[in-house]
């Protein structure tokens, strides 16, 4: 997995920006580059890239630039951080009646999908080589009550997303703030 890290961060140049993250499970916090490419954006014709994240490794997170964009806002506008950490509320991102039960809002934010993200680093920290065609393969029937929603179960039950790293926003994404709401 370090390979393939070196790898995507070689392609992916610059990070977007930097996260702390953890799960539940994990006593320190780690700092995870999300990078951003048009392919996730959701005007993307690339049909399974369009509008998604996914983990890579448990050091690299793919978004789109848009993602990447709204997600800066929300966090100047309500901050998390490693004292306080977003998490899925009610352990689902899905689930509407289970969030709004636990407290949260019926539809997840974008610092909610990113701590889901987070969850998937966890997870590839402990199945290394196995995250990839184990998780990746089940990952597209999301969340649910089923034995083959386990991982993207567990991504949300245990994700935490620690706020943006301090100075880490790219000058690219800079600009793209600087322009105004897209």
């Amino acid at each position: 997995m370090r390979l393939l890290t070196q790898w995507l961060r070689w392609l992916g140049d610059v990070p977007a920006f930097r996260i702390y993250g953890k799960t539940r499970r994990e006593a320190d916090w780690r700092v995870i580059d999300v990078f951003a490419t048009p392919r996730r954006n959701h005007d993307s014709p690339w049909p399974l890239w369009r509008g998604c994240c996914i983990t890579w490794t448990a050091e690299v997170i793919a978004v789109g630039w848009d993602y990447a964009e709204a997600l800066v806002r929300e966090q100047a506008a309500d901050p998390a951080s490693r004292v306080q950490p977003v998490e899925v509320a009610g352990g689902r991102l899905g689930d509407a009646r289970r969030r709004v039960s636990a407290g949260g809002e019926p539809w997840p934010s974008l610092s909610e999908i990113l701590a889901h993200e987070v969850g998937h680093t966890g997870q590839t920290r402990r199945l290394w080589v196995g995250y990839l065609p184990v998780v990746g393969a089940l990952t597209l029937f999301r969340e649910g009550a089923r034995w083959w929603n386990f991982f993207e179960n567990q991504a949300s039950e245990e994700g935490q997303f620690g706020g943006i790293v301090s100075g880490s926003v790219c000058p690219r994404l800079m600009e793209r703030l600087r322009e105004g709401p897209r």
